[in-house]
């Protein structure tokens, strides 16, 4: 088969895959240095479901928790639910970093923290 004069030699083609080797590493890299910040909408939407996700497995009514107490920091967001029987010692607090990669529970309503028991329940 005689070659092609489109043909790219050998030393070429390593070339053309070594280059795109390199440009998806340097993508690569440059993705994961750069961090990215969520918004305050976002930063809300993932507290949200995480008071949800709270709620469904403890049996929590949201009539027990007050409206949303939101701060900003310099490394995160913190987002604050303060239970309504003990609102002075007892709150749901949700920490969220600002890229958004971590989020966790920083405080669980408990009213008697010293005694080490679950969240005392409502008189009805």
């Amino acid at each position: 088969m005689a070659p092609s004069r489109f043909a790219l030699s050998r030393l070429a083609v390593r070339r053309l895959v070594l280059g795109g080797i390199a440009a998806s590493l340097a993508i690569a890299i440059g993705l994961g240095v750069f961090e990215r910040e969520i918004d305050a909408k976002t930063a809300t939407g993932l507290a949200e479901r995480l008071l949800v996700q709270y709620r469904r497995g403890s049996g929590e009514q949201l009539r027990n928790f007050t409206p949303r107490e939101t701060r900003i920091w310099a490394d995160g967001w913190e987002f604050r639910w303060r239970y309504r029987p003990c609102p002075e010692f007892a709150s749901l607090r949700i920490w969220i970093s600002r890229d958004g990669r971590r989020a966790r529970y920083a405080e669980l309503p408990d009213c008697l923290p010293s005694e080490g028991v679950a969240a005392k329940p409502l008189k009805v």
